[in-house]
């Protein structure tokens, strides 16, 4: 017998998991109000705080809205049919939101890179996308392990820029939490893995026009894969 490790699992995350069932079974679809907090708290059996918690979670991910004085709303998405409408949709609707966000500010991310690493940061981004490329480490523990995600923390690194350092981490937490290995397919993540020495390359030559093209080359190329799937899925 395998059994498997308990999680612990706090409360508010029960109800992040009883909103996107809702969501998959067809009793929410977007742009759905949400019952008052009164209501919530005594249909959950939860405190305020708890309930708060989980709607800030969940807000924090844009899967809810939250209107000053109307309540909260499931998040309203554009191009899919409501008949056919999962969570994973609203995930992948929500990711897009973050990508741009991402377009805006790793762009400037890589420019300041590009003037201000060190040869220490670069020798970082650069071990980083070696373990990629094999020296020791399969690529699907490079994919567990968050290896891209500590390859984009690097280069916010090596901006030195705090403020932007902790914007980039917030947004690979968003885009982790939206399950975002989930929604791409497994050859497009490795694609866009490769991108990454052509980031480094043009870093460690100082060459900024040439970073800044090659990230955008890249947020550009994540947008259409997660596009794409989108697309496949509403096809099928």
């Amino acid at each position: 017998m395998n059994f498997q490790r308990v999680k612990n699992v706090r409360l508010y995350e029960t109800i992040i998991q009883q909103v996107m069932g809702m969501i998959d079974k067809g009793e929410l679809k977007p742009g759905d109000k949400f019952p008052s907090e009164r209501q919530l708290i005594e249909q959950l059996g939860v405190s305020r705080s708890i309930l708060r918690e989980a709607f800030r979670v969940l807000e924090s991910r844009g899967i809810v809205e939250s209107r000053p004085g109307g309540g909260r709303y499931l998040r309203k998405i554009s191009g899919s049919s409501l008949m056919n409408f999962t969570s994973m949709d609203l995930e992948r609707d929500a990711l897009l939101d973050v990508i741009e966000a991402r377009e805006i500010i790793e762009i400037r991310v890589v420019s300041l890179a590009a003037r201000r690493a060190t040869e220490e940061d670069i020798e970082k981004l650069v071990d980083l996308d070696r373990e990629f490329h094999g020296t020791g480490t399969s690529l699907q523990e490079y994919r567990e392990k968050d290896r891209d995600m500590a390859f984009h923390l690097a280069l916010a690194e090596a901006s030195h820029n705090f403020v932007l350092k902790e914007v980039v981490a917030y947004l690979l937490t968003v885009s982790k939490d939206l399950r975002e290995k989930t929604i791409l397919d497994f050859d497009d993540w490795l694609e866009l893995c490769r991108q990454h020495s052509d980031i480094v390359k043009a870093i460690s030559e100082r060459n900024e026009d040439e970073a800044v093209e090659k990230m955008k080359v890249h947020l550009r190329e994540l947008r259409r894969y997660i596009l794409k799937e989108k697309h496949f899925k509403n096809e099928g």
